[in-house]
């Protein structure tokens, strides 16, 4: 495997900090992400999905999907965070000659077990080793140990069940209100709206949506529009006005500065330059 190609199709880092914080707000890249949890405790909303994460949690968040990370610990909060594109793991999959990836990588959280952790970190640990410094073979070294990490998260997620913990009524009703935005996201939604079809008051639901997912319901639903409107620009050829309007931006001019935003990228150089 050539240097080159590991360095441009994976990263990893370790990433620490101190105190109670937020993200200023959501993000969604072109590569998988995932977080290992190394010390703290954080919440991370991974599209529709509110995780709860400490030490030995792992976050995976696919590709293109909107996400966004509260620090819940007053403490150190330190994650290694993996970065591999869909190239990797299609290469991945090729070595092992199944499609593990699908399952590692679909989006949720996964919980090592207590006697798995250290393996686990030496691992991330030696592939964080080799990307800094960049020995010999170490392109080889890290893809050997990103397909030992990544067959592991096959097998604990195969075999384990979702966290016991029952889910707080609360946190039951945010689940479902994400739900009900990814269906009718085209739609022209107000709060008002979707206060009386969730049968209840329009501060009380903007208060809690904004306690438990840790942004707004409007800063919630431009970002999904513009991660759908992502896909378009990439799977059709529609115009950037038609893409505005199915995803329910009224506005083209609106949708324009909201999507350069978001992404850091016009509309039209986001599909040129993809």
């Amino acid at each position: 495997m050539k240097q080159t190609e590991a360095f441009e199709d994976f990263m990893i880092t370790r990433k620490t900090h101190t105190g109670l914080r937020e993200e200023a707000q959501q993000r969604f890249h072109r590569f998988h992400e995932l977080y290992y949890v190394l010390e703290g405790k954080c919440s991370v909303l991974i599209g529709q999905r509110i995780c709860s994460l400490q030490a030995g949690d792992v976050a995976v968040i696919p590709v293109r999907t909107l996400h966004k990370t509260d620090y819940l610990s007053s403490g150190p909060n330190t994650k290694y965070v993996i970065s591999l594109t869909e190239d990797m793991a299609r290469s991945i999959d090729a070595f092992l000659g199944e499609e593990l990836t699908p399952v590692c990588l679909d989006a949720g959280q996964v919980t090592i077990p207590l006697q798995r952790r250290e393996l686990i970190q030496l691992l991330l640990a030696r592939m964080l080793y080799e990307y800094e410094n960049r020995p010999p073979h170490a392109a080889s070294i890290i893809k050997a140990c990103l397909t030992q990490f990544l067959t592991s998260l096959y097998l604990y997620r195969t075999q384990q069940e979702e966290k016991a913990d029952i889910p707080e009524e609360s946190t039951e009703r945010i689940h479902g209100i994400t739900d009900y935005l990814y269906e009718h996201y085209s739609e022209n939604l107000s709060l008002p709206q979707l206060a009386e079809h969730f049968a209840l008051s329009p501060s009380y639901l903007s208060r809690s949506f904004k306690k438990a997912a840790g942004l707004g319901l409007r800063e919630y639903l431009v970002n999904l529009r513009i991660q759908q409107a992502c896909e378009l620009l990439l799977s059709t050829s529609l115009s950037v006005t038609e893409i505005a309007d199915r995803c329910g931006f009224n506005d083209s001019n609106y949708f324009g500065d909201a999507f350069k935003k978001a992404t850091g990228l016009s509309p039209r150089d986001y599909r040129r330059l993809s």
